[in-house]
Parts: C-alpha cells; sequence; structure tokens
C-alpha cells in the first residue's frame, strides 16, 4: 500500500543493525543494553525493534508516552524507559503497558503514589547538565525512602546522563564524582538497573563500576562520533596538539579511538517525476538561486525540506543510475531540483543520502549533526525493513 502512495521511501535494512548490536555488546559487556529509539528511532522507524532484539539490545528508552506505545506494538516482554516525566494522568496507560517512568523530582514521585498504579520507576539524578533530575543528596535520599515504602512503586533504576565526553575537559570526571556522591547513601547494587553511560563515554573511558547498563544511542545506528586522527603529518600533529593541550588542563586520557565494525543502515530514496531541458540565461525554482549558464537538463525529484531535506543541500549530490548529479535550486518543500544529463529519465530512482551518497559527506556541507538530520526525516516517509 505505501507503494502506492509515493515512491520517496526510507530504507532500512535491519540485518546491519542486527550486527551493530551484536557488536556493541561484545564489545562492551553490561547486563543491560538499552537502546535509545527516541525520535522515531533516530529517523529510522519502529521496525527496527525486532532486529535490535536479535542482536542482544533487552531494553529500550524512549523520550515520550507515545514512543514508548510505538516501541509496545513490536515488543511486549522487555522494559522500556521514558527518559522525560509524563502527566499524571497517564500513569494507568503506562501501568497497563509496562512501562517504566522517568522520576525526576519530589512533585513527579508523589504524583506516581498518588495515582494508585502499579508503576515501575527509574529516579534521574542531575550531576551536571543541570536539566533533569535530583540535584540534592538529601532531597534525593528522601525521594528514594519514599519511593522503596511506597507500595504501589518499584524502584526498577536510577540513573543520570554526562554532559560531555570529556575526551577534551574534565567535566565527565566532575559528573561522575558528583553521582558517587549524591547516591553514596544508596545501595547501588541493590538496583536493577543503574545506567549513565551514552555511545561516547562507553567508549572514551572505562567502564563504570556500579554501572551494570548501558544506553546505545548513534552509535547503534552506525556512527562512531569519537575523535580519530589520520595517519598523515597533519593528523598526528592535531593529535599532539590535543595531548598536549590535555596534559597541561590535567584532562584524563581517554581510551584509544574504538575500531568498532559498524556500519549505516538507513538509506532516502526518491524518484524523478519530470525531466525538462531550461536554455541558457532561465532560471529553476524558488528566489533566482540557479541560472543555467549553458543548456541543461534539469531533474525534478519527489522530495524537499517538508521530507526532512535541508535546505542548505544546494550543491551536495544525489545519485541516480549510479551516478552523481548536483542539487542545484532553492530546495522546495516536497520537490527539489537537480542538474542531470539527457540519460536520466522520468521515474528514475534517486538515492538522496546513504548508501551510494555517505550521510557523513552531507553532514560536512550542511553543517548540522547526525541526530538532527536523521530525526528531521518526516515520520511519514514509508520505512521499508530488510
Amino acid at each position: 500500500m505505501d507503494e502506492l502512495l509515493r515512491k520517496t521511501y526510507i530504507e532500512i535494512d535491519n540485518r546491519v543493525l542486527t550486527h551493530n548490536a551484536e557488536v556493541l555488546t561484545r564489545a562492551y559487556p553490561h547486563k543491560y543494553y538499552i537502546a535509545v529509539v527516541k525520535g522515531n528511532a533516530y529517523g529510522h522507524g519502529y521496525g527496527i525493534i525486532p532486529a535490535l532484539i536479535k542482536g542482544g539490545i533487552n531494553a529500550f528508552a524512549v523520550s515520550n508516552l507515545y514512543e514508548a506505545l510505538k516501541v509496545r506494538e513490536y515488543d511486549k516482554e522487555h522494559p522500556v524507559i521514558m527518559l522525560e516525566p509524563v502527566h499524571a494522568e497517564a500513569y494507568p496507560l503506562c501501568a497497563e503497558n509496562n512501562i517504566s517512568v522517568c522520576i525526576n523530582e519530589r512533585a513527579t514521585l508523589d504524583e506516581a503514589i498518588q495515582s494508585g498504579c502499579e508503576l515501575k520507576v527509574h529516579i534521574k539524578v542531575d550531576c551536571g547538565m543541570n536539566r533533569l533530575g535530583f540535584k540534592d543528596k538529601d532531597g534525593l535520599n528522601i525521594a528514594f525512602k519514599a519511593a522503596l515504602e511506597a507500595s504501589n512503586i518499584t524502584v526498577e533504576g536510577i540513573f543520570s546522563h554526562f554532559h560531555t565526553t570529556g575526551i577534551a575537559d574534565t567535566e565527565y570526571e566532575a559528573d561522575l564524582e558528583r553521582f558517587k556522591n549524591l547516591t553514596e547513601d544508596i545501595d547501588l547494587s541493590a538496583i536493577p538497573m543503574v545506567h549513565i553511560d551514552k555511545s561516547q563515554t562507553i567508549m572514551a573511558h572505562e567502564k563504570v563500576s556500579f554501572s551494570n547498563a548501558v544506553r546505545f544511542g548513534i552509535v547503534l545506528y552506525g556512527f562512531n562520533l569519537m575523535i580519530k586522527y589520520p595517519n598523515d603529518v597533519k593528523g598526528q600533529l592535531r593529535k599532539l596538539k590535543a595531548g598536549l593541550k590535555n596534559f597541561k588542563n590535567r584532562v584524563k586520557p581517554c581510551l584509544p579511538y574504538p575500531e568498532l565494525d559498524i556500519k549505516t543502515a538507513l538509506t532516502l530514496y526518491s524518484e524523478v517525476i519530470q525531466v525538462k531541458k531550461v536554455a541558457a540565461g532561465e532560471y529553476c525554482g524558488y528566489g533566482l538561486v540557479h541560472k543555467a549558464e549553458s543548456d541543461e537538463y534539469i531533474a525534478v525529484i519527489d522530495t524537499g525540506y517538508g521530507d526532512g531535506i535541508n535546505r542548505k543541500r544546494v550543491g551536495t549530490f544525489v545519485s541516480i543510475n549510479g551516478k552523481k548529479y548536483p542539487i542545484v535550486a532553492e530546495i522546495g518543500m516536497g520537490m527539489s531540483e537537480v542538474r542531470v544529463d539527457e540519460s536520466v529519465k522520468r521515474h528514475d530512482r534517486v538515492c538522496v543520502f546513504g548508501g551510494e551518497i555517505p550521510i557523513r559527506s552531507v553532514l560536512r556541507h550542511v553543517h548540522t549533526t547526525m541526530y538532527e538530520m536523521m530525526t528531521n526525516l518526516d515520520s511519514s516517509i514509508p520505512r521499508i525493513y530488510k
């Protein structure tokens, strides 16, 4: 049915995601491997859930209840943890679907207790980000005791979130010390899930001794964001300069760059919906962005910023029939224009990014992050899973 609606679609190779999960669970042994699948699973859609489980993932983390319920459509068994609090009226739905809720302050805990619902909770500790979570030790201890004493509350987890990687600063170590200090009166070994590490921190530092769970985010989708210096002279000079700076600032050395055999699984495809010949001197698209310097062929493709295509992509390439062609005119809401040759025909498939058009090459041009690029992909675009 999706194929009748539109020929623009996202192809996800679930075999790759299973492989990535296997690589990560082998490389970083923990009791719980939590896949972060917020933001429509980083643009991949929730059809990846079975593949991740097959690769060893045994818990999931999301931002909100909508996302949690989407995960539950594919998996009824494993923990699903909300990383943000919900309104009190949502607690019955959480209990009904065995969804673990975030306790970020005393008011949230009181509402959970007063709801009377049988709830699993994860208590959030603020160790430096100053976003969500308990920042005061006494307040945390009192709330933790109240949670243990409440007959309808099960403390399933306690967690925090590093606000830096500590690769070029001392804040990772400071965050870790704050967490230890805030939780020193709590028996962490008695809590089923203790999770503090994210993708980059687990790769850059030794395993935190009291943590038995790890959250895999962007790395699970095939992106290793650790800094790797090239082996050429320029790269090694950059590495030396960074090392000297860290030594001067007393930054604790990180682990070597991890050579993980992970791959990307997502490719966005579209199609050519018209090809026309444009005469020299004529303009294409909005705003006089592109003026033909000579006679040329322009292919209109069925995708634009309404799908999440960054408007700065003018000048980057797409691939049609194995050949790369540049986007030349201002990107519209649902269409983009590409300078092609006479070999390109109506209904030809277009690789917009992924596969033949490496995602990193696009990122360098539009100056954004993988997180933003992937989560901006419109959820209405059909996802087709291999």
